[in-house]
């Protein structure tokens, strides 16, 4: 238990302006400390403000704006972790259920999980003896603590952007012909909007030109299918890749692993996390 990944930031920024969106393998605990903000989730816009606790899950496209000073706590970790830190009347994998979830706080509990932000980040592990069972001891407490609100919680009302207004139909589009060839010149025709103001609008609500986009997008697609246990071949088919090594390297370049070898470790990581919840029956 000891050798749980996890990492954990305080981040103090004059303005905050993440100007693309990502994803990425972990799941991510946000608490800002300051307010406002927008957080765009997949094809959603939420206020991203202090009193509000976050959790956007592993492979979930997000993107974080605020404006004027910030300061936040962030911690990632992964499936694996919270898999191998639950027990049978723990069950801290419930938190992966959903690609993302928000908590409204009151002041209360708001100073209570800033104090369990803040007793993790005092309990580094340095090496000294003792050391890694304090750091063990104080992310145990802040999971426990915030597992049953966000448990309990869902995604909420998203709030009407104009630029994601614009674009959400777009999103749609894309989402739902994934497999089939995209281009610029096809998706303006489909709407009747000029390649100019297509690119334009869809940078200014994404972070991502329209071709970045689809090709993220494909990428996750074929994450999932390669989860599911698809070939790659396959995979890369489905999600829109008409040729095989181009559906490689785009992948290698995204994900820093091959497809190959993300479906064998991903599968090495599931028979893992079966083992621990058999072990919790």
């Amino acid at each position: 238990m000891t050798n749980v990944e996890f990492h954990l930031q305080l981040n103090h920024n004059v303005t905050w302006n993440m100007s693309r969106l990502h994803f990425h393998d972990h799941y991510e605990l946000l608490l800002p400390l300051t307010s406002p903000g927008n957080i765009f989730v997949n094809d959603q816009v939420y206020p991203l403000q202090r009193g509000t606790l976050y959790l956007i899950g592993e492979n979930t496209l997000h993107r974080t704006i605020a404006t004027g000073f910030h300061a936040r706590y962030i911690l990632h970790i992964g499936r694996k972790a919270l898999a191998e830190l639950s027990t049978p009347q723990t069950d801290l994998t419930q938190l992966t259920h959903d690609s993302f979830r928000r908590a409204a706080l009151s002041t209360d509990e708001m100073t209570e999980i800033i104090e369990l932000f803040q007793a993790l980040e005092r309990n580094k592990n340095d090496g000294s003896f003792g050391s890694d069972i304090h750091q063990m001891v104080a992310l145990l407490n802040l999971l426990i603590r915030v597992a049953p609100t966000l448990n309990a919680a869902t995604a909420g009302e998203a709030i009407h952007n104009k630029d994601f207004l614009r674009v959400a139909p777009i999103l749609d589009y894309i989402r739902d012909n994934l497999s089939e060839p995209l281009s610029l010149d096809q998706i303006a025709s489909q709407f009747f909007i000029s390649k100019h103001y297509l690119c334009r609008v869809f940078k200014a609500a994404t972070g991502f030109s329209v071709m970045e986009y689809i090709i993220y997008s494909r990428v996750l697609r074929a994450r999932q299918l390669l989860q599911e246990g698809t070939s790659v071949q396959q995979a890369g088919e489905l999600s829109g890749f008409s040729d095989n090594s181009h559906f490689i390297r785009t992948f290698g370049h995204l994900t820093g692993v091959t497809p190959g070898r993300y479906a064998k470790e991903y599968q090495s990581s599931d028979q893992i996390l079966l083992r621990e919840n058999l072990k919790h029956r």
